[in-house]
């Protein structure tokens, strides 16, 4: 994906979600003096993401300057044949004009993103990927009281465990133990399959054995 920053307008805020970059995406950052420092760490994310990183740096001063930029890089790199998707990063009503032109008055119509950070154009350009599917659950809205209702019940379940295990080969697996009794299956044929799985017959066993027979976990 192809994102085109409009830093000088979106600043730091916009780059959230660039941890979420990889080696498929072109990320290009528009700046001026009036703006020419980011947070180190951002820029060490792009770094390590292995995507393909530039940047531009306004030559003079003038009204919508980096907007005309973006505008003609843009323009510049269809034209060259990309072909993937796109996301200006921008608070900048202006840029819609850009979206309008491309997906209704180009010859070769292209759908622009018009988002106020990398996280939201990930999510909105709708890719069929793994950072896609992650950023749209993390952005669903929940319940804060059910939330921090599983949130306890969770600790009270490893508090448990660690007792449960306590002093044997298994304790330093009990993250795994827990992840498997939280599951999205959770009858005993399941837990008892996954065990059996996970562990080892014999290892399997005892541990789906100490689980079925703790009341303390029964209550979950």
């Amino acid at each position: 994906m192809l994102f085109l920053i409009d830093y000088e307008n979106v600043g730091n805020a916009g780059m959230k979600g660039c941890e979420y970059l990889d080696g498929q995406d072109h990320i290009i950052i528009f700046y001026s003096e009036a703006r020419k420092s980011m947070e180190q760490g951002l820029l060490e994310s792009i770094a390590v993401s292995g995507c393909v990183f530039e940047v531009c740096k306004l030559c003079k001063i003038g009204k919508n300057a980096l907007d005309f930029y973006i505008a003609s890089r843009l323009g510049e790199l269809v034209g060259k044949g990309y072909e993937g998707g796109i996301a200006v990063v921008s608070n900048d009503n202006g840029f819609q004009a850009i979206r309008d032109y491309w997906e209704k008055r180009a010859v070769h119509r292209r759908k622009i993103l018009v988002s106020p950070c990398i996280e939201d154009a990930i999510v909105c350009g709708n890719e069929k990927n793994e950072r896609t599917d992650t950023l749209r659950r993390l952005k669903e809205k929940v319940s804060i009281g059910g939330y921090y209702s599983a949130y306890m019940e969770k600790k009270r379940v490893r508090k448990v465990l660690d007792s449960l295990f306590a002093g044997t080969e298994y304790e330093d697996r009990i993250a795994e133990i827990q992840e498997m009794i939280e599951g999205r299956e959770k009858n005993a044929k399941i837990i008892y399959l996954n065990s059996l799985r996970m562990f080892g017959r014999k290892s399997g066993l005892e541990i789906y054995h100490r689980i079925r027979t703790s009341d303390e976990l029964q209550k979950s």
